[in-house]
């Protein structure tokens, strides 16, 4: 009977509890922090959009403002046209975003106005399309409500200075342009950053500084129901994402982030409401940032960048948190176990043991193959489809936990490929303190776990009792640990690929492998396996031929007018599927200079789309390039490569880095009049500038087609009519303008 329901019992907990603790706590942590006045913010800025250049983000500046004015902090503002230039990466490429911005920065005086000071942040503009209600409405819910707390007690011992930022959905402009310009910026010394990435599910503690052993330690003592590990920081440093913190942290000043994660569907999208808002996220946010600050205000000492520290939280009661270091100690002892057991009592020879390993990781890479593939097939390519991917993420989940269980049934693992997976785990976590130290901590224990195992069941055999329930009891809570962070990797890529699941597979061997060979004993365990990856691929048949969208998750629109001014053909476009278009013979098109804009098209009727005037011109020892949009644009993107080297080049009067050779790439998102760009460099050799151009403005011409579906900042062209072309302006011998 043991070994029929053991294995099902220890899964079913591990699922249980990984899943419980993804739940926002319902306690209230006695932090002070009030729901109801949460809400009553998100109420007064969140109920209709606020990208920049709105009315709704009119109202919640000026909402903001007296608010703070109220709680009697001192309140100044900061305005003007931002630039931030990213970083030279596959994906940036340098690219510079401007942008009008207008922070918002109030300060609550401490006892000693000289220190250094702490500083919360959040943004209060949201993306085109979305009310923002979790982005970022919750992370400015719980700046005012710290900013009440502290200001109704005693006297901080520093200042602390909120900071509700501008354009950062526009590429953290806001925030830029305050630790660029802003006096007070010089005395920030860490900063507490909240944001949202969904609209449910516990504030996970994604982001750390370097040297974060102090930082963690502060964090960790007085958070409720702390959660977060070194392996999500990691992982988001792998990951093509910013927050306003990655403004702070590039100066070198020290900082700590927060998001809830959960409900992806709703990110960036018209279901970011108030009424899709699960509060106890809204709340468990909310007391991070109270908890974190309020600790940072009153410290004796500000923590400092020293050790790097590896931590995990065990189901949100409390923070295992040591010295990185401290995981080659763990690695040794690991292999301790391993070299010192007596494998050949359990027939098990070192070539068996080394292949045993390779078998795992032939298990382990095939199985995420297959997710990848099957998934892609599923969905498709596109931007509409990554958003169905993204409705579907919760089913999809426990499809691929099915398949990846399914595979290690049929697999029926035995003793050599048990010790080979112990093998990996060792062998992966010396690679991860080398290469990955931060993802360490789950290889580290889960391979000294493993070596304990196989060191006792090397003695007493891996049938007795003791070794089947130390595993039972030991890798199931190991399991649930590992599970909970496989959910937080999936939900953090699981729109690019799903193979991380495929994880699963060398853990449950390595932490729960006696417990799996039991079952296996068992006549019809492959045929469970069998049912298992058969029920997972009906699944991935159900994905692929039932589309998710309904009236709670809406189907985007992604339709819009484009013309090609190169080559003077009109098409109806989109960035998703062909059904997105009218009939007619479909093509793919991409705008010179562009490739990441791949589109599908049909031929469409020419319609006159007004363009930005675009001028070259001579000013004392400067050229300037001036790019001028009268009317609100969608969008307004230029790639400009000179013949010549370009020096002291400055974009709106903030000096840029350009690399020689390299293009030049500017871009404005704000739907804002008088869109200006301007770029300046030394006059000195005679020159050209090769343009390359997209711009969009709301609006399909008379006769489109319907584009379809709500606005969405996925799909920001639904709806626009688009215009790309190419300019060639020379200088130095003549000016041209056009």
């Amino acid at each position: 009977m043991r070994d029929y329901i053991l294995l099902p019992v220890v899964v079913a907990l591990a699922i249980a509890i990984a899943l419980i603790t993804r739940v926002a706590p319902f306690g209230d942590g006695a932090t002070g922090y009030n729901l109801k006045d949460a809400q009553a913010t998100l109420h007064a800025i969140a109920t209709e959009p606020r990208p920049v250049g709105s009315t709704g983000h009119a109202k919640a500046q000026i909402w903001l403002l007296k608010r703070f004015k109220d709680l009697g902090l001192e309140v100044d503002t900061q305005s003007g046209i931002g630039v931030r230039q990213a970083n030279f990466d596959a994906r940036r490429k340098g690219a510079i975003s401007v942008a009008p911005f207008n922070n918002i920065i109030a300060t609550l005086p401490g006892r000693d106005r000289n220190s250094k000071a702490v500083a919360l942040m959040a943004h209060y503009d949201s993306v085109f399309g979305a009310n923002g209600a979790a982005d970022d409405g919750a992370g400015i819910a719980a700046m005012l409500e710290t900013a009440r707390i502290l200001s109704k007690g005693p006297k901080p011992a520093r200042d602390v200075i909120f900071i509700a930022t501008d354009s950062e959905e526009l590429g953290l402009i806001g925030a830029q342009e305050f630790f660029d310009r802003h006096p007070l910026a010089k005395r920030i010394e860490v900063v507490v950053n909240v944001e949202a990435r969904g609209s449910r599910g516990r504030a996970i503690m994604f982001q750390t500084s370097p040297g974060n052993a102090e930082l963690i330690e502060l964090w960790a003592a007085n958070a409720v129901q702390p959660t977060g590990n070194s392996l999500a920081n990691n992982v988001y440093q792998l990951l093509p994402n910013d927050t306003d913190l990655s403004v702070p942290l590039a100066k070198g000043v020290s900082g700590i982030n927060a998001a809830f994660i959960d409900r992806l569907k709703d990110y960036h999208m018209p279901t970011d409401t108030i009424e899709n808002l699960d509060p106890h996220a809204l709340k468990h946010l909310g007391n991070f940032a109270v908890t974190t600050t309020r600790a940072l205000a009153f410290a004796e000492k500000l923590p400092g960048q020293g050790i790097e520290a590896a931590y995990f939280d065990f189901f949100g009661l409390f923070v295992v948190r040591y010295p990185m270091w401290f995981g080659w100690v763990l690695v040794v002892a690991g292999f301790g176990f391993l070299l010192t057991a007596p494998l050949q009592r359990m027939g098990v020879g070192w070539p068996q043991a080394v292949g045993g390993a390779l078998g795992v990781f032939a298990l382990m890479a095939g199985a995420g193959a297959i997710i990848h593939f099957v998934s892609a097939w599923a969905y498709g390519n596109g931007m509409i489809p990554m958003r169905e991917r993204i409705n579907e993420m919760g089913p999809a989940l426990w499809m691929y936990v099915t398949f990846v269980a399914g595979v290690v049934l049929l697999a029926r693992p035995r003793e050599s490929l048990w010790v080979g997976s112990v093998v990996l785990m060792l062998c992966c976590a010396l690679a991860a303190q080398i290469w990955m130290p931060g993802a360490s901590w789950l290889f580290d224990w889960g391979g000294l776990i493993g070596a304990l195992l196989v060191n006792l069941a090397s003695r007493s055999g891996w049938q007795s009792s003791p070794v089947i329930y130390i595993s039972a009891l030991t890798g199931g809570l190991w399991g649930a640990l590992l599970l909970t962070g496989v959910i937080v990797t999936y939900v953090s890529v699981a729109p690019m690929t799903p193979a991380p699941v495929a994880l699963i597979i060398p853990f449950s061997i390595t932490l729960i492998g006696p417990v799996i060979m039991s079952y296996g004993q068992l006549r019809n365990s492959r045929r469970v396996g069998v049912w298992l990856v058969a029920l997972a691929s009906l699944g991935a048949v159900w994905f692929a031929l039932d589309p998710s969208f309904s009236e709670r998750n809406p189907r985007p629109g992604d339709l819009f007018y484009y013309r090609d001014g190169n080559s003077g053909k009109s098409y109806w476009a989109t960035s998703s599927t062909s059904h997105e278009l009218p009939d007619g013979p479909t093509t793919k098109i991409s705008p010179k200079g562009f490739d990441s804009l791949r589109w599908k098209a049909v031929p469409a009727p020419a319609s006159e789309v007004q363009l930005p005037a675009v001028r070259l011109r001579e000013q004392g020892d400067k050229v300037v390039l001036s790019i001028v949009s009268n009317v609100a644009p969608r969008l307004m993107n230029f790639v400009v490569k000179s013949t010549v080297p370009l020096s002291n080049v400055d974009v709106n009067g903030k000096p840029v880095r350009v690399i020689p050779g390299k293009e030049i790439r500017l871009g404005w998102r704000s739907e804002t009049p008088d869109a200006i760009l301007q770029m300046r460099f030394d006059k000195e050799n005679a020159g050209a500038l090769d343009i390359d151009f997209v711009y969009a403005m709301a609006g399909m011409p008379q006769g489109a087609p319907p584009a379809g579906g709500p606005d969405t900042d996925w799909t920001r062209l639904n709806g626009a009519r688009v215009v790309s072309g190419s300019l060639n302006l020379t200088y130095g011998t003549h000016m041209a303008s056009r």
